[in-house]
């Protein structure tokens, strides 16, 4: 039998048997971890001894044997011809007498005379203490006798007795011989000379990755790949197979606190000191070294943690649940004793969870689980500060510590789970109500409900802190609430909102709307007012601003993997793009919102990204998705929400347009209702009152509607051009044909400058229908032209269905665009920026005054501008004009 990398031994081991047939004695001591060989070694010896008439006499030594008087002589004694060899005896004390001892020295020596002998013990460390006196004396005084000697024993050990190992020391005839692991060399050539058909590339390596060059590993692997189904992928073990029982076998030939130890380690991973492993197991901590340089000797270990998780899995195999849940339980409290790592105390505290423990016994547990869920989250660990700080709730006594933790929770869980945030509120607004909830406990929780869109819910917070404020306002503002960092963009941001209404604060309200999303880092805590700031922007007439934001604020979203972030940015960039009539665009967000949520969200919050995608898509004409969307159901208390408004309002608009004006006019009225009702009646944001008076308007109740329309423009909302523009065009329903005009072209110019091109195009449609009522068919047909355009600009099918109508019949047959027309025209690219705007209001069939008057030129500038125009378009009159001039400038602007 050949034995790979050992040459060495081999050569030294067949000396010394080869000296000891002509004497004087040998001894060997081979020493090496478990699994490494020494038995085989011994074994081959054996072999050879047998051929060469050598009489052998072996015994082996065992830790269950060890307080067994005489127990390795007596194997050795039972191995020599019957008589040759006396019987071993012991006094009352245990130990052999000198006599006694002396007595089977003489006989060997007389048996080697006939036959040279051969004398081993496996596992000598294990061996009895009255057999080890047989075997000092025989060690001491057997020189002159024809025999060898060998004895095994493990490396990092101290299992024999300090006199026989002095005595192995002090003897010149004692040769050394340390056995190693295999090499990645010599794994290969045992794996090729196994038994099994030609080994893939690469099976060499990964067995040799998994046993660490451990023979004994290696040969258990090999067994079980002969029997493994062939797979083109890597191999492993399987679960208590061949390779678990030798891992198994090599921890307890290993030392007795070895397998304790394996499992120590799996527990105290990178925290892993002799210290702390010795206090774990109650064990010295050199012992607990020693064990650690034992199994590293074997391969067991590499450093201090194990080399493959198959190695790992095998020990903890081994462990029942409850005592690794002990362990864990244990080193978390060893590591907080010594003030580690919180984030890896805490680990160690979920574990033990997880494994069935309680932490009913650690009171320190709870404070610590939840300022590790903060440095979780600083890490970007979501998942885990949310496992965190559930288990401090469930151990939690405190009710109101219990209250604050599910507040966090519901702050932590939005980043991924807005319908399980939404839940986690319900425990604090019971104890709330229930009047127990401390007062400096509220404003957290009145936060999360607004971020949440719980308006109602947030309002009743807020009037209890009102109501409760007093001196405990003083007294939190003395403990420092209110000047934290993350408090001032909040305040920048409700300043901006609140005075953005007010035409003399509007651009205060924007710069610090805009200055706060500049500067602020999006966290759990600062992200219902960047929710309030980028409202700001999109709804004070920068809506384009608002949606480089919202692009921004998703990219910061994903890298903190927050994919409820995600969605509530992408929902609110698709509300920006639908007001900025990009409607394509609007259902991607809209679409891309819905898919970062957990599939069956039960979250209110669904509510607003399928709001924008029921508007898009009523105005794209696919009234068959948009019914498909509504037969969904909805969430229980998504009407309670800031979303069930944008909702409703979708809704109505759908319904509208599918000729089912009174449910429409209901929807419409309970938003209003709601609005109100909530404080939160904004036309720049939820134009309830004209979508009503659109409605009535349709079912001829036209009291009502003007009534509703005249209390819109009253509302200072009204000075923001895009609710002035809406709302100036529903005026102009009921107004004589004179001023219906002036309204028309007032509500073109307010929503030219809004940038909701649909909008405008709803009113270049009235306008041009005006203007036909008037006798000005060519200024009628240029804007309905340009009204048509903008709706198939932007995608509005149905809205461009229902221009059509009001267009000629030859204009109607026209084929619309191949594509979506170039930012400027060949028209366009032409004219000078100064003749282009003349040109675009002659065009719309502006007279040459109303043109002097809204350029703020002289009307012989204008008559210039146009001459120039003719001659470069090769044209002799205004009629000529082309329609397709450039529809995006801002008529206000001075030439």
């Amino acid at each position: 039998m050949t034995l790979i990398e050992r040459e060495t031994e081999v050569e030294a081991l067949r000396a010394a048997l080869t000296d000891c047939t002509a004497g004087p004695a040998r001894i060997v001591l081979i020493e090496g971890a478990a699994g490494c060989g020494k038995s085989v070694l011994v074994d081959t010896l054996d072999e050879w001894a047998d051929s060469d008439g050598v009489l052998t006499l072996r015994a082996f030594g065992s830790l269950a044997e060890r307080d067994l008087p005489l127990g390795v002589m007596r194997q050795l004694a039972g191995d020599a011809p019957a008589g040759s060899l006396p019987e071993v005896s012991a006094a009352a004390d245990g130990q052999p007498q000198v006599s006694a001892v002396r007595e089977f020295q003489t006989a060997l020596e007389r048996l080697s005379a006939s036959i040279p002998l051969v004398i081993s013990v496996d596992d000598v460390h294990h061996a009895d203490s009255a057999s080890l006196c047989y075997l000092q004396h025989i060690v001491r005084h057997g020189r002159s006798t024809r025999m060898l000697l060998v004895l095994t024993t493990p490396v990092h050990q101290d299992g024999r007795d300090a006199a026989f190992s002095t005595e192995l020391l002090r003897s010149r005839h004692v040769r050394r011989i340390r056995l190693h692991r295999l090499t990645p060399e010599g794994s290969g050539q045992v794996t090729a000379g196994s038994a099994t058909p030609t080994p893939r590339e690469g099976l060499a390596g990964e067995l040799h990755a998994i046993s660490g060059g451990n023979p004994l590993l290696l040969r258990a692997l090999l067994e079980e790949h002969r029997s493994a189904p062939c797979g083109a992928g890597p191999f492993r073990p399987e679960p208590g197979g061949l390779f678990g029982q030798a891992v198994l076998t090599c921890l307890r030939r290993s030392g007795q606190h070895a397998l304790d130890l394996g499992a120590a380690l799996t527990v105290l991973g990178d925290s892993y000191t002799p210290e702390r492993a010795g206090r774990l197991l109650s064990i010295p901590a050199f012992t607990a070294a020693q064990s650690v340089a034992s199994l590293q000797a074997s391969g067991i270990l590499d450093g201090h943690g194990f080399p493959h998780p198959c190695t790992e899995s095998a020990v903890l195999d081994q462990i029942p649940t409850e005592v690794l849940a002990d362990l864990h339980l244990r080193t978390a409290g060893l590591l907080h004793q010594e003030g580690g790592s919180l984030t890896t105390v805490a680990g160690h505290l979920l574990t033990t969870a997880q494994r069935g423990g309680s932490l009913a016994t650690t009171p320190w547990a709870v404070d610590v689980l939840r300022e590790a869920a903060e440095q979780l989250l600083r890490n970007n660990e979501g998942a885990r500060a949310t496992d965190a700080l559930e288990l401090a709730h469930e151990f939690s006594q405190d009710e109101q510590q219990r209250a604050d933790i599910k507040t966090r929770l519901a702050a932590i869980t939005w980043r991924v789970n807005p319908g399980r945030a939404e839940k986690h509120l319900s425990a604090p607004l019971e104890v709330l109500r229930s009047g127990r909830l401390a007062s400096e406990r509220m404003a957290p929780l009145a936060e999360l409900l607004a971020g949440q869109g719980r308006i109602a819910e947030a309002a009743e917070v807020r009037s209890i802190i009102l109501r409760d404020s007093g001196g405990a306002q003083d007294n939190r503002r003395r403990a420092g609430y209110g000047t934290a960092s993350n408090e001032v963009p909040k305040a920048a941001s409700t300043r901006a909102e609140e005075r953005s209404g007010r035409d003399d604060s509007r651009a205060d309200a924007e710069t610090a709307a805009q200055r706060f999303l500049r500067t602020t880092v999006l966290t759990d805590e600062t992200l219902e007012p960047v929710v309030r700031a980028l409202r700001v922007l999109t709804y004070s007439g920068h809506p384009e601003r608002a949606a480089q934001c919202c692009r921004e604020l998703i990219a910061e979203a994903e890298r903190q993997n927050a994919p409820a972030w995600q969605s509530q940015f992408s929902s609110l960039l698709a509300t920006v793009l639908l007001r900025l009539s990009d409607l394509h665009a609007a259902e991607e967000y809209a679409r891309r919102a819905l898919d970062c949520l957990p599939e069956q969200s039960s979250s209110a919050f669904v509510g607003a990204p399928t709001a924008t995608l029921i508007r898009a898509r009523t105005l794209m004409g696919d009234h068959a998705a948009v019914a498909r969307h509504l037969h969904q159901p909805v969430s229980d208390t998504l009407f309670k929400t800031i979303h069930g408004l944008a909702y409703l309002r979708a809704r109505g608009l759908y319904l509208m347009a599918a000729h089912q004006l009174d449910s429409a006019l209901g929807d419409f009225l309970e938003a209003g209702r709601l609005a109100k009702s909530w404080g939160v009646d904004s036309p720049s944001m939820l134009p309830w009152r004209t979508d009503a008076a659109e409605a009535l308007f349709r079912l001829g109740e036209t009291d009502r509607a003007q009534t509703l329309v005249e209390q819109q423009l009253a509302d200072p909302d009204a000075r923001r051009p895009w609710v002035r523009g809406i709302t100036l065009r529903l005026r102009a329903v009921t107004a004589e044909r004179r001023q219906q005009l002036s309204l028309l072209n007032q509500s073109v110019d307010e929503l030219s400058r809004s940038g909701d091109r649909v909008e405008l195009a709803r009113s270049l449609a009235d306008l041009g229908r005006s203007l036909r009522a008037a006798a000005e068919p060519v200024r009628a047909e240029a804007v309905i032209h340009r009204a048509w355009n903008l709706a198939w600009e932007c995608g509005a099918e149905a809205l461009c269905a229902e221009i059509s109508p009001a267009m000629e019949p030859d204009d109607r047959m026209r084929q619309p665009p191949t594509s979506q027309p170039q930012f400027r025209s060949d028209t366009d690219t032409k004219l000078s920026d100064s003749e282009r705007r003349v040109a675009t209001l002659a065009a719309s069939g502006y007279s040459n005054r109303e043109i002097s008057l809204r350029l703020h030129i002289t009307v012989s500038t204008v008559e210039q501008h146009l001459t120039r125009v003719y001659r470069k378009l090769s044209i002799t009159r205004r009629q000529d004009l082309p329609v397709d001039l450039q529809l995006t400038v801002s008529t206000a602007e001075a030439v």
